[in-house]
């Protein structure tokens, strides 16, 4: 029984030396005997396809920092020391415009034409850039769950962020609108008189 154990303990010893010395190999030089193995699958399926009729009239270079402070609190209080700080530069082409579709352009007279344009829109994004320049975090912060930059990301890209583009940008959208649709008309007979309308 004492040889049994003595062939048993010497088995293990020999299998954890050769496995110490294959991770020894692997970590400490150019033979590579450790390796991973992994399978990546994509498929994908088109439902529909659908044509477009957007105008762009203005594109917009975005950049900017996002500055985001999380507390780990007790019930209302704030933990001391708990904070987690992230600043997260961001740089984006914002796309405004319309749905072409939805232009009327109607004769109101002899040489006279109406173009009624409708809501300007945010019609997209391009060229997006997402950097988290600085982090912080007090002495207590594995209380706080960390930040999530992809929410972060999705803040800065909601509908009410892509509306807010479109508001500050009305007058320049309608000029353009104009300069736009003018030309095409005016394109076809010179002495075309062309007035807009615009929502509301």
């Amino acid at each position: 029984m004492k040889r049994l154990l003595t062939w048993l303990a010497t088995g293990v010893l020999l299998v954890l030396v050769a496995v110490g010395v294959i991770v020894a190999l692997d970590r400490f030089t150019d033979l590579s005997i450790l390796g991973t193995k992994s399978e990546s699958r994509d498929s994908q399926v088109i439902n529909s396809v659908t044509r477009e009729q957007e105008v762009v009239l203005l594109s917009l270079g975005i950049q900017g920092i996002n500055e985001k402070k999380d507390n780990g609190t007790i019930g209302s209080l704030d933990i001391p020391f708990s904070e987690r700080v992230s600043f997260l530069e961001y740089g984006f082409d914002a796309k405004l415009g319309i749905d072409g579709a939805d232009v009327a352009i109607e004769q109101s007279g002899e040489d006279e034409y109406v173009v009624t344009i409708p809501e300007f829109e945010f019609l997209g994004h391009a060229n997006e850039t997402f950097r988290v320049v600085v982090e912080d975090e007090g002495s207590l912060s594995w209380t706080t769950p960390e930040i999530d930059t992809a929410q972060t990301i999705t803040e800065i890209l909601n509908d009410e962020a892509q509306q807010e583009y479109v508001d500050r940008n009305l007058e320049i959208l309608r000029d353009q609108a104009q300069v736009f649709y003018t030309g095409i008309i005016k394109g076809i007979d010179p002495n075309l008189n062309v007035t807009f309308e615009f929502p509301a």
